[in-house]
């Protein structure tokens, strides 16, 4: 007999391949965008749909659980256990034909990220963890692969809309550049979580960031084998109290980053 934790996995997994089949079906074709806030953010009207169909899938399968999702809020009442939606993340690569999107569903335990699914729309692929039993793709187990050694790291940076004129952001993203052999800035952290597993990216720096997709993509690497931390250098043991500036991946790359960037006084 399967535990709860399976069970949940199995949902997360199954709600996640069905958005990311919803947004593959529409990529390309005329969209109903709206803005959301004044930052640049968009929403679309397949958003909405793989949102619509989600929530149904996790509330069939789990009514007592309430849900947080991206575009509609909070849903269902309250509960321990919180799924967090995020339907299309990439929605503005989605929206100019940029394929590089996914979707993320994660559980949530009193605010701690228990599991999580995130799908890689272009490939189809779907990642699993589960808290303290690694990472499964596409219902296999799966080791990350180890990263090309090249020098100087890959790095990613994720950052939060409101930021965009925070004058601490251009500091720390002028300090990352020149610390990195690449830094990557894709908007989408299911995209960059994969690249993780892959072995193309080496760390991963947060700043700022609200999305639903954060605490699944973080979960993701840790049981990948990757550590996080804050800018302190100190291990970020619950996810659920990220601190505004938090480094993720491989533990040699990251508290050398740390250091070197001096964000501890920059900040």
């Amino acid at each position: 007999m399967r535990d709860d934790a399976a069970l949940q996995a199995e949902a997360a997994q199954q709600a996640v391949a069905a958005a990311i089949e919803v947004a593959r079906a529409n990529f390309g074709r005329a969209l109903d965008i709206e803005v959301k806030g004044p930052r640049g953010d968009v929403v679309t009207s397949v958003d909405r749909e793989a949102e619509r169909l989600i929530v149904s899938m996790l509330h069939e399968r789990f009514p007592e659980h309430a849900v947080l999702a991206e575009e509609s809020g909070a849903l269902y009442g309250e509960s321990d256990h919180v799924w967090l939606v995020d339907p299309l993340d990439g929605t503005n690569n989605y929206a100019y034909g940029l394929p590089l999107y996914g979707a993320a569903v994660t559980l949530c335990h009193r605010g701690e990220p228990v599991v999580t699914a995130i799908g890689e729309a272009t490939t189809g692929d779907v990642a699993c963890a589960v808290k303290g039993r690694g990472v499964v793709v596409n219902g296999r187990p799966f080791e990350r692969a180890a990263s090309t050694p090249a020098g100087r790291p890959a790095t990613a940076l994720w950052v939060g809309y409101h930021t965009q004129s925070d004058p601490r952001l251009e500091m720390l993203a002028s300090r990352l550049y020149g610390r990195s052999r690449r830094l990557f800035s894709t908007w989408a952290p299911t995209i960059d979580a994969f690249l993780y597993l892959r072995g193309g990216l080496d760390a991963v720096t947060a700043y700022q960031c609200t999305g639903t997709e954060l605490l699944g993509a973080l979960l993701l690497l840790r049981e990948s084998g990757a550590e996080v931390r804050g800018v302190d250098g100190a291990l970020v043991r619950n996810l659920a109290e990220l601190p505004e500036l938090s480094f993720a991946g491989i533990r040699s790359v990251i508290l050398p980053l740390i250091e070197d960037c001096g964000l501890a006084a920059a900040l």
